[in-house]
């Protein structure tokens, strides 16, 4: 009887137990240094963050990061995350160090001055105003005539201009 009680308590504890998360939560990255790059795509404003600093461990790596905006602050958090049984190597000297390009959101901003939050630092740039210009239809020059002309899907034709015959 003891031994079917010891027998049933030990698997109801082995049941019990819960495994830890698969990695830990992240923590942000030590961000060193910041640069904004304001430029155009499409007509609208691309703007990238290049965020650089160190890593806290040989096997921790840049998850994504989370943005908000505030009024004219917008809030950038870069974040790392070691995997759960990873081997961290104890020689470095140092941290490894990152640089990473981040695409900032620019949906629904208006033309103004603005500060990026990245981490503690700040960084300020200006998204310029939207540079609008009037097409007429006259002004454009038409395409010019094609040099061959598909007269068949798979068969292209050259184009032959007339010459006038020689005397």
């Amino acid at each position: 009887m003891l031994r079917i009680f010891s027998l049933s308590l030990f698997s109801l504890i082995v049941s019990c137990q819960t495994k830890p998360p698969y990695a830990p939560p992240p923590r942000p990255a030590l961000v060193e240094s910041v640069a904004v790059e304001v430029g155009e795509f499409g007509g609208r404003p691309d703007v990238s963050a290049v965020v650089s600093g160190h890593l806290s461990s040989t096997a921790a790596l840049l998850v994504d990061p989370r943005q908000s905006r505030e009024g004219q602050v917008i809030s950038l958090e870069v974040l790392e995350q070691t995997p759960r049984a990873t081997t961290l190597l104890t020689d470095l000297g140092e941290s490894p160090p990152f640089e990473t390009r981040i695409p900032i959101g620019t949906l629904g901003l208006e033309p103004g001055r603005y500060t990026l939050a990245v981490n503690g630092l700040l960084a300020e740039f200006e998204i310029p105003p939207i540079q609008a210009s009037l097409l007429v239809p006259g002004d454009r020059p038409g395409p010019p005539d094609p040099a061959i002309v598909l007269v068949d899907e798979f068969i292209p034709i050259q184009k032959v201009t007339p010459t006038s015959p020689s005397p």
